[in-house]
């Protein structure tokens, strides 16, 4: 799942849209969502889980699906059935103003998911040089082990690098 989200064409449009530069405040209800998603997929696949999940909450709580779905699938691998319920319950009956989707979808994401898992995938994961870009930005809050800094335009330079790449 992750890397769909990270291969998708405007992945680095939307992770430029939540990165930190002068002429942008805090984070708020308006920020970009798919950003979010993006970035915490990144996160998940170069080694990053927890803050993953941070991210991932952030943008499930402002309405993801697709964030909902990666926190169910997340607590699945931990063991943690109760909270992957909650995200799975999430995703079908509490979020946003869109119709939640319907048993048949999701049964056959499940399976798609579990075959791509089992068997591989043809999307790319993160190369070394963007993977360098995420470690760079978590060194930057020495000490915490949850990135909650927002990314910056050199990491969206990497992403756009990586995307172009496919």
């Amino acid at each position: 799942m992750c890397r769909w989200v990270l291969n998708e064409p405007d992945a680095a449009v939307h992770v430029d849209k939540i990165a930190e530069g002068p002429d942008r405040g805090p984070l708020t209800a308006e920020m970009d969502v798919d950003g979010a998603l993006v970035l915490a997929c990144l996160l998940y696949l170069t080694g990053h889980k927890e803050s993953a999940q941070f991210w991932w909450q952030l943008a499930a709580g402002a309405g993801s699906r697709a964030a909902a779905y990666c926190l169910h699938l997340h607590h699945l691998c931990m063991g943690e059935s109760k909270r992957a319920w909650h995200w799975f319950h999430q995703l079908t009956h509490s979020m946003a103003d869109t119709a939640p989707p319907d048993a048949a979808f999701l049964e056959g994401l499940e399976i798609f998911a579990r075959y791509v898992r089992d068997n591989g995938s043809r999307a790319l994961a993160p190369s070394g040089r963007l993977e360098s870009e995420v470690d760079r930005l978590a060194a930057r809050t020495p000490g915490c082990s949850v990135i909650v800094a927002r990314p910056d335009r050199q990491l969206v330079a990497r992403l756009e690098e990586f995307t172009a790449g496919r």
